[in-house]
């Protein structure tokens, strides 16, 4: 005679538990694979500013020597490995800051618009995803005249993006583009780009406003002395209470760059200087434990420097779920 104990009755219901967890119809991964990326933008504050880091796109470069064309390319490619990157290609990463003080709504840079490849020119999708209308835009600071700074401010069809923006460029930056005795001794990499900014900006020559380095352009936004990756490359100070931004613009186009300062990438105008620029601005963020944003880092590119040996290390701000 069979007994039903209490042990028996709990062991049975147990297993009548298990077996439901496990349904006995066949599991299928019919979803489809999406193949791309949500909007991608991201928040932080400086003091009182709020910032909005968003993203423009992304360039992958096969030729690995345009990293550092000082260097030779066994000694980039132990660079890459030895950061965990990938030694065939280098992937250029950019991103666009949008500031918020309160009073005005400034842009730096504007990256390709439809000018560029087609990984690129993902601006104004991200600024509708951020919740930002290009109208509002009330200024636009240009670090510097190369194509993926400048030609999203006008579309291919001519119409301008941000319609109601005052433009604020570096006044040697203006000049050396707009001069033809540059023009006609640059290189032939550079030829198109005296091109684009007449394609830019002669529409609106009368109406933008040259800036000079060190001086407030907008209340809490001040230009900085980055010369050398082009001649009137200009990065930025955002400062608002106890907080301060270091915008870089291309002063480190890379992580590579950061740990390598005296490397020479291919696109600055002026390597030597250039590198200058770079250990300056860099020793600058150490010392002060001033929180950058680079164009080219990895997305949402904005975080801490430390020295190390002749070098540097990029450290990523945390992510903030909360502003």
């Amino acid at each position: 005679m069979n007994v039903l104990t209490r042990r028996a009755m709990l062991g049975g219901a147990a297993a009548i538990a298990a077996a439901n967890t496990f349904p006995t119809t066949e599991a299928r991964a019919a979803a489809p694979m999406l193949g791309k990326q949500g909007p991608s933008f991201y928040r932080y504050k400086i003091g009182d500013f709020e910032v909005t880091a968003l993203s423009e796109g992304s360039v992958r470069n096969a030729n690995v020597k345009n990293m550092a064309v000082n260097k030779e390319l066994p000694d980039i490619e132990k660079a890459l490995g030895a950061a965990y990157l990938p030694t065939d290609a280098v992937t250029n990463q950019f991103t666009i800051l949008v500031v918020n003080t309160g009073k005005n709504l400034v842009l730096i840079d504007s990256g390709f618009g439809d000018n560029g490849a087609p990984t690129v020119g993902n601006l104004a999708t991200n600024l509708t995803a951020a919740g930002i209308d290009p109208k509002t835009v009330d200024t636009i600071l240009v670090s510097h005249f190369h194509g993926d700074h400048i030609s999203g401010i006008r579309a291919k069809a001519g119409a301008a993006n941000f319609p109601n923006a005052e433009i604020m460029v570096p006044a040697v930056e203006w000049k050396h583009w707009n001069d033809p005795g540059e023009e006609s001794k640059a290189p032939q990499v550079w030829k198109g780009g005296f091109a684009n900014v007449k394609r830019v900006f002669d529409p609106i020559a009368k109406d933008l406003k040259q800036f000079e380095h060190g001086k407030e352009l907008v209340p809490g936004i001040s230009s900085v002395d980055a010369r050398g990756h082009s001649p009137g490359h200009t990065a930025f100070v955002v400062a608002s209470g106890n907080g301060k931004l270091l915008v870089t613009s291309d002063t480190v186009n890379h992580q590579i760059l950061v740990r390598n300062p005296d490397w020479a990438l291919w696109a600055d105008m002026d390597p030597a200087m250039a590198a200058s620029a770079r250990k300056r601005l860099l020793d600058m963020a150490a010392a002060d434990r001033m929180q950058i944003a680079a164009y080219h880092l990895p997305f949402p590119s904005t975080g801490f420097i430390s020295k190390q040996g002749s070098g540097y290390e990029f450290h990523p701000a945390y992510w903030q779920p909360v502003l």
